[in-house]
């Protein structure tokens, strides 16, 4: 149940703002419940029923709080980003409509956000561990998030136009966040937030002892910190985006910022990767799962696919700016998949199957030691789940 002094809050919060259509259901008594896993925030769902006890209409409301919520009060985190959140979720929705719930209101003072309820969506990650999946979904979330990068990309708004996008999306907290528990606390030995399986315990020297893995991670520290090409999401992995048939809308977006196009997109392919891994380590239905998996490379396929063919906006010649930007992606994916199996924040994907974080651990590896020769997809999956062709 929902903590009652957040109810109060949030409850005073929303009555302020009934003249908004979507909210004036809101006039009447309505009830709150608390939804969603996630690492950070509160979640709730206000709702009506109707006469049947089916949600007639509803909202989410979400709120910030002053810590890590799934690391507890010993480590704190500004609520500002939430208000991040706001803005990302309206500039989205301005370069790409459709691509992020619609957003109500913010209100700084009791750190919530208001948005659009996804009755009816499902999280992709879900629909990826079901086997409900095709590739025209990957292609939407691709074209939406190409579409947001290629909008606010330097070689399309220019130099000044993107320092004003910085420092509108100035997020230190977040970044900070991000920093520590994908590029810093994963990659140092015995740091307390990292947990891995007892299989993956024995392999940890292939990554702490290999000075080209440690090296490339820290030059993608660098790369995410320090390179101002675009907006990006900043979290786009399975758990943020929601489905709807074919419709995708992505979520938890208070971790944009203007940053390197190719940290989206590496992450999104890691973690089709760990839907591949966790099909293929399964033995019930082997033969069913084992075309899942295939899917899932097409789904790798199919993303870099489209995301380069709405992605128009670059700087320099297109031939070079293609191969750096997916050696950049290799890299990240590389990241990604090692942070989630060796770092505090693991995928469901992935935990309780035996093997698939084993065989995933390898895959970011490799990634981590051939990306300055990788500058194709074909090659990425070559690498990454050693595919002969």
């Amino acid at each position: 149940m929902a903590e009652m002094n957040n109810v109060d809050i949030l409850l005073k919060s929303l009555q302020c703002h009934t003249d908004i259509e979507e909210l004036s259901f809101l006039k009447d008594p309505v009830e709150v419940e608390e939804t969603g896993d996630g690492n950070l925030n509160n979640v709730y769902r206000v709702l009506k029923k109707d006469e049947s006890g089916l949600i007639h209409k509803s909202v989410i409301v979400k709120q910030a709080l002053s810590y890590i919520k799934c690391l507890g009060e010993k480590y704190p985190l500004g609520v500002e980003r939430i208000g991040i959140e706001y803005k990302a979720l309206r500039k989205f929705h301005e370069y790409s409509p459709g691509s992020v719930p619609e957003v109500y209101f913010y209100d700084p003072n009791s750190s919530i956000v208001c948005m659009e309820d996804l009755l009816g969506y499902e999280v992709l990650r879900k629909r990826l561990i079901q086997r409900k999946f095709d590739l025209d979904i990957a292609k939407t979330i691709a074209t939406h998030i190409a579409v947001v990068h290629r909008k606010s990309h330097i070689g399309s708004i220019g130099e000044e136009k993107l320092k004003e996008l910085d420092a509108e999306f100035e997020n230190s907290n977040m970044l900070s966040l991000t920093e520590q528990y994908i590029f810093t606390r994963p990659f140092t030995r015995g740091d307390p937030t990292n947990r891995c399986c007892e299989g993956v315990q024995d392999r940890l020297d292939m990554v702490y002892n290999d000075q080209e893995v440690m090296a490339a991670v820290q030059n993608f520290k660098k790369l995410f910190l320090k390179k101002k090409e675009a907006l990006v999401h900043g979290d786009l992995h399975t758990g943020s985006l929601m489905v709807k048939g074919r419709d995708v809308r992505m979520i938890d977006i208070e971790f944009a910022y203007v940053g390197p196009c190719a940290f989206d997109i590496g992450l999104l392919l890691a973690n089709y990767i760990f839907s591949y891994y966790h099909h293929m380590s399964i033995p019930e239905d082997h033969d069913e799962r084992r075309k899942f998996a295939q899917l899932m490379i097409d789904a790798c396929h199919t993303t870099g696919q489209t995301y380069l063919s709405y992605m128009t906006s670059f700087v320099g010649d297109r031939e070079t700016y293609e191969k750096n930007l997916i050696s950049e992606i290799a890299g990240f994916t590389g990241c990604e998949i090692i942070r989630r199996i060796i770092g505090t924040a693991h995928v469901e994907d992935l935990e309780n199957v035996p093997y698939a974080e084993e065989d995933a651990l390898g895959a970011g590896i490799r990634l981590l030691n051939a990306y300055q020769r990788i500058h194709t997809i074909d090659m990425l999956m070559v690498i990454a789940l050693m595919l002969i062709f």
